[in-house]
Formats: C-alpha cells, structure tokens, sequence
C-alpha cells in the first residue's frame, strides 16, 4: 500500500496547492508543525512490518516464522498512537481504518484474506500463493471467511498501475493520508477537547 499512500499524497498536495492558488493565498509550509505524538512508534512499526515481510520472503523455512506470525501486533502501536491524536480529523480516518482492518485480520487467523479477482489475471497462481502460506499478512477469501466486508475485497484494476485489492480500512486510511496533506498545507489546526 506504500504506492497509492505515495500517490494519494501527491494528489493531496497538488489539490491543496490548487486551492490556494485559486483562493489566493501563501502557504505557510515554514511555520508548519506536525505533531504527532508518538509518532516514533509507527517509524518503529513500519520498519518491524517491513523487516518481517522481508525476512519471511528470504528465510521462509525458519524458525523465525513464529515470530514473524506476530506482525500483526503492530496494530495495538497504530490504535495507541490514532488514541493519543485523536482530536485530529485524519487521526479519526486512521483509527477507523486501523479497526476495520483489525476485525477482519483478527477473525480470521491473523491475516488478512483477499479476494482474487478475475480482473487482474494469473488468477490461479495468485490463489495458490495464498493457500500455500506464502505471504505473512494476506491469505485466500473463502466462504469461511469472517466478515467478508472488511477483507481486501475492492479491487483496483488496470490502467492503474498497481493493480491490486484493497479493503474499505484502507480506504479510510488513504483518506486519512489525503486529510492530512490538507490539514497541514492549508494551515488548519487541531479541534481543541473540550
């Protein structure tokens, strides 16, 4: 998902730059702050999912497998860190997201299953790579398959790029990208608690 999070960013920071354009006003990117608090803990997240994957990709006849099979743990790092900035609309979007996703990788064996679709091609190989236990967080949708709505279901086919299947938590998370790009270029500050 690291590509449409690219993307969507991009498309976020060009909408906003259009914005100001048309309203007539500088962005104040100088005197910009972003505060997240505890945003080192999703860095550190990031970097244990990514080094998971990579490490069942290359070693996957180790005994690193059951740890590896805990990747999911990272979730409880992004539900803390969405909590503590809540007051923050893409915070929201990102903990909604979180959730939705969690349901469904927590219902069903702590991967989430996707559903292959004919759209994409090679549907066959695709379905056998995840039967087989290939991958660390994905498995196959099958009529056992626990809420069937928060699974990676949507698909994305070509002419885009990077074709694949997305769940309704992804979207809200790239929602969440997309508010926060707008957020910050147009300068609009955190709602206060009350």
């Amino acid at each position: 998902m690291i590509s449409e999070i690219l993307l969507i960013s991009i498309i976020s920071i060009l909408i906003a730059i259009l914005i100001l354009i048309a309203t007539q006003k500088r962005p104040d990117i100088a005197n910009q702050k972003v505060e997240i608090k505890g945003y080192k803990l999703l860095i550190l997240t990031a970097v244990i999912e990514i080094t998971a994957q990579f490490l069942f990709k290359r070693f996957p006849g180790s005994s690193l497998l059951k740890f590896l099979s805990l990747s999911w743990l990272i979730y409880f790092a992004i539900f803390y860190v969405a909590a503590r900035n809540i007051n923050k609309s893409y915070m929201m979007l990102f903990f909604l997201g979180t959730l939705l996703n969690f349901i469904a990788i927590a219902s069903n064996g702590f991967k989430m299953p996707v559903l292959v679709s004919e759209i994409l091609g090679d549907v066959e190989a695709k379905k056998l790579y995840l039967q087989t236990g290939q991958d660390l967080i994905h498995s196959l949708l099958t009529d056992r398959t626990k809420f069937k709505f928060f699974c990676d279901i949507i698909t994305i086919p070509p002419p885009y790029p990077f074709s694949k299947t997305i769940s309704i938590g992804d979207v809200f998370l790239l929602a969440g990208v997309f508010a926060f790009w707008q957020d910050m270029l147009e300068g609009k500050k955190s709602r206060k608690k009350t």
